[in-house]
């Protein structure tokens, strides 16, 4: 059975209103994240912020040396303590067009973590409102403590994907995209999803978006320091879900990351081979992700479209 996100993805492929972004504007794309990284990065070893990339980006930082060449985005791994700092204390610190929404924070949060946002810069996906906000972005997750008691990590895993389920399906419902619904519904299991997850949207939309992103960030909140973490929030990813000790991230390492060196997880290919398997295994191309968009735009100030 196909998940949404492998059904969306069908559909995009068959679309004629979106295109596959280019090997250029990847390769823009890539350059502006890594200067992007450096910004965020100088605030955090100004203020001793611990942080650390995670996910597909450690993956290409090990593997490839840089960026997995399909790759589009960047991915940071921060502990609560330190993500909330960096949010609320010392966020004016990055420079005026890097912005961060987060859950719980001065900007409104436009997703259930924190996004760094290029607001100089338009990243336009299907059923995108062109905002501010839909810049390029880099990924912010917050490590928090998990509890060690196995049926109190079962049923915190359990209630924060339900959560999670309700946030996605009544920001559908709110947006109402009118290409989302017809990328969607281009195909009967599509459509099924479509429906389904809509009336969910419905049912839970006595809450707005941004209340639930912010109901989201305080659920996973876990304050008693146990020693091992997890990242709820990316709860999508069921080995997102897997606690590991703190001691397994920090302090981080510095690696070679194409033309500049980025902090990844201390013990790296632990990280690696718990959230991919056999990772020095490169997929055939046929299963590798690609970003389907409307528009990418580097500078506003500038006619380039």
């Amino acid at each position: 059975m196909l998940s949404t996100k492998d059904l969306y993805m069908k559909a995009c492929m068959q679309s004629k209103e979106l295109h596959a972004m280019t090997d250029d504007e990847r390769a823009r794309l890539q350059e502006h994240l890594r200067k992007m990284y450096l910004e965020i990065e100088k605030v955090c070893d100004r203020h001793n912020l611990r942080m650390c990339t995670g996910y597909g980006t450690v993956l290409g930082a090990i593997r490839h040396k840089g960026f997995i060449p399909w790759d589009d985005d960047m991915d940071l791994l921060m502990p609560r303590e330190d993500y909330d700092k960096l949010i609320n204390l010392y966020t004016d610190e990055l420079p005026d067009n890097l912005k961060i929404y987060a859950p719980n924070s001065k900007r409104k949060a436009i997703y259930r973590f924190a996004k760094v946002v290029d607001t100089n810069t338009r990243f336009i996906s299907p059923g995108s409102i062109e905002d501010e906000t839909k810049g390029v972005f880099i990924d912010i997750f917050p490590l928090e403590f998990a509890p060690k008691n196995k049926l109190a990590l079962k049923w915190r895993n359990t209630y924060t994907r339900m959560l999670l389920l309700a946030s996605s399906c009544v920001e559908q419902y709110k947006e109402n995209s009118e290409l989302y619904r017809k990328l969607m519904c281009s195909s009967s299991a599509g459509k099924r999803t479509y429906l389904i997850r809509n009336l969910i949207g419905m049912f839970f939309s006595f809450r707005n978006v941004q209340s639930w992103y912010n109901r989201v960030d305080n659920y996973c909140k876990y304050t008693k320091n146990t020693g091992v973490v997890n990242v709820p929030s990316d709860g999508g990813l069921i080995k997102s879900l897997i606690p590991h000790t703190i001691e397994s991230f920090f302090p981080a390492r510095k690696v070679k990351f194409d033309n500049i060196e980025i902090y990844v997880p201390k013990c790296t290919e632990e990280y690696l081979v718990n959230n991919y398997g056999d990772w020095k295994q490169v997929p055939p191309e046929g299963q590798r992700w690609q970003h389907f968009i409307v528009r990418l735009q580097f500078d506003l100030n500038s006619s380039e479209k």
